[in-house]
């Protein structure tokens, strides 16, 4: 029971302090998971890599962190826990939307978050890159991808699907 509450409370902080959707979110659930020892740092990474491949915002790794941690239960409770707060908090504004909308103080709040986000990103995608960039050959195909992706603009399924193809392929272990 007390991993449970452990779980509902701490993916409900994760949920309501995960500015800028799931990536915003990795930081605080690599710190909830890792501090209550429910993954490993290999683990972890996996779960979000994984969690690129399957359709679904990134915040269902949640699931995957829950049933770890307890089972079925754990991964019911995690997934509640981390959309409850945004549930809550789009039903209360929803009602005052478009008032807020209009208010120049609100929007140098978006405007100042939106960066912040922007920092957040860079700093998963480092920390995660660090994690899984191993050697010459994956530093340089996460290159030519960040290179396509930037200068073509192509689709992120075909984008991982290619790398995924590719480390198949040509970066398995011997």
């Amino acid at each position: 029971m007390a991993v449970l509450a452990a779980l509902f409370f701490g993916f409900a902080l994760v949920g309501l302090f995960g500015f800028g959707g799931g990536f915003g979110m990795i930081p605080l659930m690599k710190t909830l998971a890792l501090s209550h020892h429910w993954l490993s740092i290999a683990a972890f990474d996996e779960a979000i890599a994984m969690g690129q491949v399957t359709p679904g915002p990134v915040a269902i790794s949640a699931t995957f962190i829950g049933e770890r941690a307890a089972g079925v239960p754990g991964a019911l409770v995690a997934t509640v826990a981390v959309f409850l707060p945004s549930l809550v908090i789009v039903v209360l504004l929803t009602h005052w939307y478009a008032h807020l909308r209009r208010r120049p103080g609100t929007q140098h709040v978006l405007h100042a978050t939106l960066a912040g986000i922007v920092g957040l990103i860079g700093a998963v995608t480092v920390s995660i890159g660090r994690g899984v960039i191993r050697d010459a050959g994956e530093l340089a195909l996460a290159a030519l991808i960040a290179l396509l992706v930037w200068r073509w603009r192509l689709p992120y399924w075909g984008v991982i699907l290619g790398a995924g193809v590719v480390g198949v392929v040509l970066l398995r272990p011997s």
